[in-house]
């Protein structure tokens, strides 16, 4: 969350409140932060020095207008370049293609895009390791009732992954046609 806080922030200066509003208006579609949740996160990035505040008076209320310092924004641009950890794959994708216009050019948006389709591959080849090793133990009769519900699931996995990389694939082709 901190790094979605910090691309917000490179956009524009805003209020805890504003930025609860920039949650709920777009990136909720693919992640989700309570109030409280984006606070502790804030609270975080002022500790570490990545963020800052200017306190005003508007209409009588005290508001902390929070900023990006350098240090915040070079730990956003180390995160856009770093690895996407598998477990959380679809919620950092998304994430780093919601700010992919912030990066300058087409070879840093590319190499964005492709680790997102690294990561795919890599978790639709363990997704497909599961499947081979399930198909070759031997469920007893009581099991399969059970077990036919849970291969859906690892079904829906395989078939999630397919579509990611496929819409993946066709975003690297937009780029590359721009």
């Amino acid at each position: 969350m901190e790094n979605v806080v910090l691309g917000l922030l490179i956009i524009q200066s805003l209020t805890l409140y504003e930025l609860n509003r920039a949650f709920k208006q777009g990136i909720s579609m693919f992640y989700s932060a309570s109030y409280g949740s984006l606070q502790i996160a804030v609270k975080n990035l002022l500790s570490k020095g990545m963020i800052v505040f200017e306190e005003k008076v508007e209409k009588g209320r005290n508001k902390k207008i929070y900023s990006i310092t350098e240090d915040g924004r070079d730990a956003f641009f180390r995160w856009m370049f770093a690895e996407v950890p598998p477990n959380k794959l679809e919620v950092t994708a998304l994430s780093k293609v919601y700010f992919l216009g912030l990066l300058q050019d087409f070879e840093q948006r590319r190499q964005v895009v492709l680790e997102i389709l690294r990561t795919i591959e890599l978790v639709q080849g363990e997704l497909n390791d599961i499947n081979e090793e399930i198909s070759r133990y031997d469920i007893p009769e009581s099991y399969q009732e059970i077990l036919k519900y849970q291969l859906k699931t690892l079904d829906y996995g395989q078939k999630a992954h397919f579509f990611a990389k496929e819409w993946f694939l066709a975003l690297l082709d937009d780029l590359e046609s721009s």
